[in-house]
Order: structure tokens, then sequence, then C-alpha cells
């Protein structure tokens, strides 16, 4: 029998082709070394701004629990998944620190604008939380599904030759992001969905891959105009 996680699944195989694009550009790229700070930095808006969409997500799941039969199941997951993914006192601090093993000014890297992908990737979840329905943000989370391989890690460490402290985000998230991904299947397997929410769920985890996977090949487009 096809299931919710199934069917969603097979949409997102549709645009898998395009998402792991970027980062075998990355590895076969002349400026690799170069180049993976930009790549670490789009990791690390994620990191800064998971964790406050799925807070987000949960006050709105809770509000509509009372009359919405997803909502308190929804609940359930977020307030299990949430610490899962704070990986330090502060969201996306260890994401930081991974930028500061590079030399980044990570207090001005914080003030700058988010890329505007980036910006629409996490205002549009927003606003689907908000004016749609909160299970939008297991769309979003469906990007857990399609953590980095440890060998494509190993071998960035190693084309790179930057140090290993930098990766470190990466290594967690090819490591954790398997048993996320699969509890992320088996909660999407047990909501009782209507057909809206799984459209919702689709669209978004369709828009978040399609907006992440631009952010990336603008970091190699910028690197081939000179940036």
């Amino acid at each position: 029998m096809r299931t919710a996680s199934g069917r969603l699944r097979e949409t997102l195989d549709l645009i898998l082709p395009v998402f792991e694009t970027p980062g075998r550009l990355l590895l076969e790229h002349s400026r690799t070394r170069e180049l993976y700070p930009r790549y670490l930095a789009i990791s690390s808006y994620l990191a800064l701004t998971t964790v406050p969409l799925m807070e987000a997500a949960l006050t709105r799941a809770r509000a509509l629990a009372p009359q919405d039969a997803v909502a308190a199941p929804l609940a359930e997951y977020l307030e299990r998944h949430i610490p899962e993914e704070m990986h330090g006192d502060e969201p996306g601090s260890d994401a930081l620190a991974d930028l500061e093993a590079l030399g980044v000014d990570t207090v001005a890297f914080r003030a700058r604008p988010l890329p505007p992908k980036i910006a629409a990737v996490i205002g549009t979840q927003f606003f689907w939380i908000h004016q749609c329905h909160p299970v939008a943000i297991l769309g979003y989370l469906a990007i857990e599904a399609y953590h980095p391989h440890p060998d494509a890690v190993e071998r960035l460490i190693e084309v790179t030759g930057l140090p290993r402290d930098a990766f470190r985000q990466l290594l967690l998230h090819a490591e954790l992001d398997v048993e996320h991904a699969h509890d992320l299947h088996r909660v999407l397997d047990s909501l009782p969905l209507e057909p809206c929410h799984e459209e919702l769920i689709g669209v978004s985890a369709l828009k978040t891959l399609a907006l992440l996977a631009e952010a990336g090949l603008d970091v190699v487009a910028g690197a081939e105009l000179g940036g």
C-alpha cells in the first residue's frame, strides 16, 4: 500500500538530481577550498533558523490541537524533535563554530541580511505555518532525508585540505539525519492527513529543495563569474 511518506519520496525524486548538483559541482570545482565556506554558510543559515521555525509550528499546532486531528500529534512530534535539533545551548551555535574554524567573523555573519533564496525558504515556511497549516513544517524537514553522505564529506575534507573542525556539522548530520528521516517518515504515515495536508507538505518540500539547490548553484555561478 502506498503511504504518505512514499508519495512524498516519489515527488521529491523528481527534483533530486537538481538538488544534488551543487554538491557534485563543489567537489569537482577547481576552487573547492575557496567555495566551501560559502556552501557552509548556506547550511549555517538553516541551522540558525530551523529551531525557530519548528517552535513557530509547535505554537500554531498547540493552538489548533483542540479542534484539529493533525495538529495534536504534530505538536507531540515537534516537542520531541526540537531538542534533537538544538546541538548546543543556542540554535545554530555549533554551525557558527564550524564557520569560526574557517576564520569567519560570525558576529558580522549574523548581522548580514539573509541571502534572498534562503530568506524565501524561511519566509515561505512562516507564512504557510501561520496562514495555512503548521504541518507545512514537515515538508521543510524532508531535507533531513537528503543528508550528506559520510564518504562525500570525507572526500570534501580531503579535497579542500581545510581543518576538520570546519566539517563537524556535516559529519554529525551525515549520521543523525538517517534516523531523523526515518522518524519523519513514521510521523507522516501515522498522521490522519487529508489530501490538502499532503499537498501542502509536498509543495513545502519541493520549494525548499528547489530554493536550496538554487542557493548552492549561486555559489558556483559566483565563482565562475569571478565572485
